[in-house]
C-alpha cells in the first residue's frame, strides 16, 4: 500500500481537538478511502493510540443498535450491557478511541445516523465512517481546513467533516512521490498526465503505477505514450468492472455537458435499460459522482469534473465515432433549447471544429451579453484543455479580444478586414473579433470603418450582436478621437441593450458613454450618466476583464477637471490597472494630466513615450526610427500640448502630422501651433469645423476652440493695434468678446474646466471680467501654471539630424562617415550647418541645445524612418 500523506494530513487536521467528533470519507469503491484510513490507522496505533474497526457488509442492514453491539464486543467490555449513545460514547472517551467503522452501504442508513449521534457526545473519542452515502440531513459546513481558533468548545453541537471524491483524489505531486518509491522515473507532466488519465482515483492510478513500475523494470522506457495507454488500460477495466454496460451509456451521456437536470437524462431513454433505474441516479448522487445542487429549480447535476474527464476519455477511446455522433445530437439539443452553454461545451467534446463554428455564429452573442456570468470562463477553461485542431479560431478570437489585453510592442497583425459576400453581409461574429483586434493592432479607425460599414447594412442579426459590434464601434471611436461618433454609438447600444433585454450590456454601454462625456470635459453629462449604469445591473465579466473600468476613470477625470490631483487610492488603483484594458489609452490621459496639474510635464512626456513605445505605437528611445506613428488623438493632443507647455515647438509639429486630418484633436494641435508661430489668421482657419456643433464636434471641443479663437483674436488685436487701425480694434474686441462668451454658456453646460488650463494668460484675464462665477477657477490656473515658456522652431534639415543623432548616440564624425558610406568633408561640412541653426559653436552645445528643443527625442526621430540615412 502506498502512502497518502495528503488525506492522512486532512483527517489529523479535522479530528484535532475542539473541532468535529467525526470524519465521513464518502465515495464509490476505488476512490481509495480503505487504503488511506488503513495507513493512517496504523500510524496512530504505533504512535499508542488505540484504534478499534468494525466492518459492516455491504449488502448487510445495521440499525443503531445492532452497531451498538458491534462496537462493545470490539471494545471487549462487559460492563455495557444495554449500550446506548451516552454510555459507548463514555467508553470511547475514557480510552480516547479511534473508532473506525467500514463499509457502511445504502441498507445501513440508521446505522451512520446512530454514529452521528455518538460523534456529537464524544470528547477525547473520534469517529471515522466510510461510506457511499451522505449523512441523512442538511449538509455539512464544517471545513476540514479551517484554521484552529483557541475558543471555548461552542454549546451547539458541532457539524461533521465530510470528505468527498473531491478530497480523496490522488494529487499530482502526490502520485510523482508514489512513483519514486516504486522506482519510476514520472516526470512532473507525466504525473499530471496520469492524474488526469485516471481522475485521480487510488483504484486506478496505484495500479497503472505498479504497471509501469513493472515495464520499467523490464527495460521499457517510461513515455508519456506508456503512461496514457496504461491508464486507458486500467481506466476501461475499472469503469467495466464498476458498472454495467448500460449504466457506463448513461454516465457517458452525463459527462457530455458540465450540467445537466434528470429531466434531460431522462429524455434520452437511456436510463430506461439501467437495472434499478428508479434509484441509479441518487447512488450516483450519494456516492459523490454527480453532484447535486438542491437549490436549483431544475434539479441540476455534474458529474464530478475530474471523473468527467475520465469518462469522456474512456469513451472517446473506445469508440470516437459514437461520442462524435452522441455529443452532436446532445449539442443540437441545447441549441434548440437556446443553451448556449451547454451547446459549445458538449460540442467542444465532440472533436468537431466545424460543429463549434456553426454553433457560435449563432449563439456567440449569448456567450456575452452577460446572462451567464461563468460561461465565458467555463469556455475559455474548455477551449484550454481541448486539442487546439477541434476548436475553430473564431472562438479563439473571441475569447482572446475579451479577455484582459497584454499590452505589450510587437503584438501580431491582425488577419484582413472581412471580405463581404456579394449580397450580404458578413457574420456579425466575424465583424466583431476583426474590429477588436483591428483596435487593439494599433488601428482603431481600420477597426471603426469595419463596424461603422456592418451597422449601416441592413441584415437579420440578433438584436443582441448588433449591440456588441456597437460597443466595439464606440470603443474603437474613442481611441480614434472621433468622440462625437463614439457617443452615437455607445447611446444606441445602450437603447438597444434596454430594449432586448440585456441589461448588463446596458450598463456597459452607459459606462461608455459616461467616460466618453468625461473625456471631453462634460462633467455634469458623465455624471447622469454614470448614475444611469449604477442603477443597473453589473456588466459582463468579460467587459470588466477586456475594457476595465470606465466608471472609475470617468471619476477620476471629474475630480481633475476641479483641479483636485488628490485622488483617492481605488482611482488611482483603477487608472493604473487601465494599462492592461482595452481603456489604456484614457488610462494614460488621466496620468498626463495628473502630472500636468502637479506641474511635472517633462515627466508626463516621458511616460506617454514610454507607454507608446512598449505598445508599438511610437519608436523608443534605444530602437530604430520608424516612419509609422499610430498615437491615439487624444494622447497625441495630450503630448502636443505638453511640448507646447516645454516650448518645442518642433516636437509638437510632428506630433500634430502624425494625426489625421479628419480628428478634432488634429484641428486644436494645428490652431496652436499657428498661435505658438505667430500666424494667428491661419490658427481661426484650422479651428473653424471645431467650432461648429454641426461638424460633429463635441461640446468640450467646441470649448477649447472658443477660447483658441479668442486667443487668436486677441493676438490680431495687438497686430492691428500696431498698425493703429482703430476700426478693426473694434471689431477684434468684438470678436473676442464674442468668443469668450460662447466659451462661458459652454462652460456652464458641461462643467469642465480643463481646457482653460492651455489658454493664454490674457485671455483667461479677460475671461475673469466677463464671467465672475468662474474668477475662482481661472485664478487657480494663473497661480498654479507659472509663466508660460516661449515656444521655439527650429528647422533641422533630415540629413542634418541624421548626423546628429549620430553624435547624440557617441559616434565621432569619421565614424559617422564611415558608417553612411559618405566623406568626412561632408560629414563636418553637416555638422557646421547644424552649429550654425542652432546657434552654438561645440558639440557639447548643440547636444544641450538639441535636448532643449527636443531634436533628440525619438518622436522626432520617427520622421527619419521614411527618410535617407546618408547626410
Amino acid at each position: 500500500m502506498l502512502p497518502r500523506p495528503a488525506v492522512e494530513k486532512m483527517l489529523d487536521h479535522a479530528l484535532r481537538p475542539g473541532r468535529s467528533g467525526m470524519v465521513v470519507l464518502r465515495g464509490p469503491r476505488g476512490a481509495g478511502r480503505g487504503t488511506a484510513v488503513r495507513l493512517w490507522s496504523r500510524r496512530l496505533a504505533d504512535d499508542g493510540r488505540v484504534v478499534v474497526r468494525v466492518d459492516v457488509g455491504s449488502g448487510d442492514t445495521v440499525d443503531g443498535a445492532a452497531l451498538a453491539t458491534a462496537i462493545r464486543d470490539r471494545l471487549a467490555s462487559n460492563t455495557l450491557d444495554a449500550p446506548g449513545v451516552e454510555e459507548l460514547a463514555a467508553a470511547l472517551d475514557a480510552r480516547e478511541v479511534v473508532l473506525v467503522v467500514d463499509r457502511l452501504g445504502p441498507e445501513s442508513a440508521d446505522a451512520l445516523v446512530f454514529l452521528d449521534r455518538l460523534a456529537r457526545r464524544l470528547r477525547r473519542g473520534r469517529v471515522v465512517a466510510l461510506t457511499a452515502m451522505p449523512l441523512p440531513g442538511p449538509e455539512p459546513t464544517f471545513d476540514a481546513w479551517a484554521p484552529l481558533v483557541q475558543a471555548p468548545r461552542p454549546a451547539r453541537e458541532p457539524a461533521h467533516v465530510e470528505l468527498t471524491l473531491r478530497d480523496l483524489a490522488v494529487r499530482a505531486g502526490e502520485a510523482q512521490a508514489a512513483a519514486s518509491a516504486l522506482d519510476v522515473p514520472l516526470s512532473r507532466t507525466q504525473a499530471r498526465l496520469l492524474v488526469t488519465a485516471t481522475a485521480g482515483w487510488p483504484g486506478v492510478l496505484f495500479p497503472v503505477l505498479a504497471e509501469i513500475a513493472r515495464a520499467s523494470a523490464a527495460g521499457d522506457a517510461v513515455t508519456d505514450d506508456l503512461v496514457a495507454s496504461v491508464a486507458a488500460a486500467r481506466r476501461a477495466a475499472f469503469l467495466r468492472a464498476a458498472l454495467p454496460e448500460e449504466a457506463i451509456s448513461v454516465v457517458v451521456e452525463a459527462s457530455l455537458a458540465p450540467r445537466f437536470s434528470r429531466t434531460e437524462l431522462a429524455a434520452t431513454g437511456l436510463l430506461a435499460a439501467v437495472p434499478g433505474a428508479d434509484t441509479f441516479v441518487d447512488r450516483l448522487v450519494e456516492t459523490g459522482l454527480l453532484l447535486d445542487d438542491p437549490a436549483s429549480p431544475d434539479d441540476v447535476l455534474a458529474v464530478e469534473p475530474h471523473a468527467r474527464r475520465a469518462v469522456l476519455d474512456y469513451a472517446r477511446g473506445r469508440d470516437r465515432d459514437e461520442l462524435h455522433l452522441r455529443a452532436t445530437k446532445a449539442a443540437r439539443r441545447k441549441e434548440q433549447a437556446h443553451d448556449a452553454r451547454g451547446a459549445l461545451l458538449v460540442a467542444l467534446e465532440a472533436d468537431d471544429a466545424g460543429l463549434v463554428r456553426d454553433l457560435l455564429h449563432g449563439l456567440w452573442a449569448g456567450v456575452l451579453d452577460g446572462r451567464d456570468p461563468t460561461l465565458h470562463e467555463a469556455l475559455w477553461s474548455a477551449v484550454s484543455a481541448a486539442p487546439a485542431q477541434h476548436v475553430p479560431p473564431e472562438l479563439r478570437t473571441l475569447l482572446s479580444v475579451t479577455r484582459r489585453s497584454p499590452g505589450l510592442a510587437g503584438a501580431p497583425e491582425p488577419p484582413a478586414r472581412p471580405a463581404d459576400q456579394p449580397g450580404a453581409p458578413a457574420p456579425s461574429l466575424t465583424v466583431f473579433g476583426a474590429a477588436a483586434r483591428l483596435r487593439r493592432a494599433g488601428r482603431a479607425d481600420d477597426a471603426l470603418r469595419l463596424a461603422r460599414g456592418w451597422l449601416r447594412t441592413p441584415g437579420s442579426a440578433p438584436a443582441v450582436a448588433r449591440v456588441l459590434v456597437g460597443l466595439q464601434a464606440a470603443l474603437a471611436a474613442t481611441e480614434a478621437g472621433q468622440l462625437h461618433e463614439a457617443l452615437r454609438h455607445a447611446e444606441t447600444a445602450h437603447h438597444d441593450a434596454l430594449g432586448c433585454g440585456t441589461l448588463p450590456l446596458a450598463a456597459a454601454a452607459a459606462e461608455l458613454v459616461a467616460l466618453v462625456h468625461a473625456l471631453d470635459s462634460n462633467v455634469h453629462t458623465a455624471g447622469d450618466w454614470s448614475a444611469e449604469a449604477e442603477a443597473l445591473p453589473d456588466p459582463p465579466v468579460w467587459w470588466r476583464h477586456a475594457v476595465g473600468e470606465p466608471l472609475a476613470l470617468a471619476a477620476a477625470l471629474a475630480r481633475l477637471e476641479r483641479f483636485d490631483d488628490d485622488l483617492p487610492e481605488h482611482l488611482r488603483g483603477a487608472v493604473r490597472c487601465s494599462a492592461r484594458s482595452d481603456l489604456w489609452f484614457a488610462g494614460l490621459h488621466v496620468e498626463s494630466v495628473l502630472a500636468v496639474l502637479r506641474g511635472q510635464e517633462e515627466l508626463a512626456v516621458d511616460h506617454l513615450r514610454e507607454a507608446l513605445a512598449q505598445r508599438g505605437l511610437a519608436p523608443s528611445e534605444t530602437g530604430p526610427p520608424t516612419g509609422d506613428l499610430r498615437i491615439p488623438p487624444l494622447l497625441a493632443l495630450d503630448l502636443g500640448r505638453l511640448y507646447l507647455a516645454l516650448g518645442r515647438g518642433t516636437s509638437a509639429a510632428v506630433i500634430a502630422d502624425a494625426l489625421t486630418a479628419q480628428a478634432p484633436a488634429r484641428a486644436l494641435l494645428d490652431g496652436r501651433l499657428r498661435l505658438a508661430q505667430g500666424r494667428p489668421q491661419e490658427a481661426l482657419l484650422a479651428i473653424t469645423g471645431v467650432r461648429s456643433a454641426h461638424e460633429g464636434s463635441t461640446a468640450g471641443a467646441r470649448l477649447e476652440a472658443h477660447l483658441l479663437a479668442a486667443e487668436a483674436h486677441d493676438a490680431l488685436l495687438d497686430a492691428d493695434a500696431g498698425v493703429r487701425q482703430v476700426d478693426a480694434d473694434a471689431d477684434r474686441d468684438t470678436d473676442v468678446r464674442r468668443q469668450l462668451a460662447h466659451a462661458t454658456a459652454l462652460s456652464r453646460r458641461v462643467g469642465g474646466a480643463l481646457p482653460y488650463w492651455w489658454a493664454a494668460p490674457g485671455v483667461l484675464r479677460s475671461l475673469a471680467r466677463s464671467a465672475p462665477e468662474q474668477v475662482r477657477q481661472i485664478a487657480q490656473v494663473l497661480r498654479r501654471r507659472g509663466t508660460p515658456r516661449p515656444v521655439e522652431f527650429v528647422t533641422v534639415p533630415d540629413r542634418q539630424l541624421v548626423v546628429l543623432h549620430r553624435l547624440a548616440d557617441g559616434l565621432t564624425s569619421t565614424q559617422v562617415a564611415k558608417e553612411a558610406f559618405v566623406s568626412h568633408n561632408t560629414v563636418k561640412t553637416q555638422i557646421r550647418e547644424i552649429y550654425r541653426r542652432l546657434g552654438v559653436h561645440d558639440r557639447a552645445a548643440a547636444l544641450q541645445r538639441a535636448r532643449e528643443l527636443g531634436l533628440l527625442d525619438p518622436i522626432v526621430r520617427a520622421r527619419l524612418g521614411a527618410s535617407p540615412s546618408r547626410p
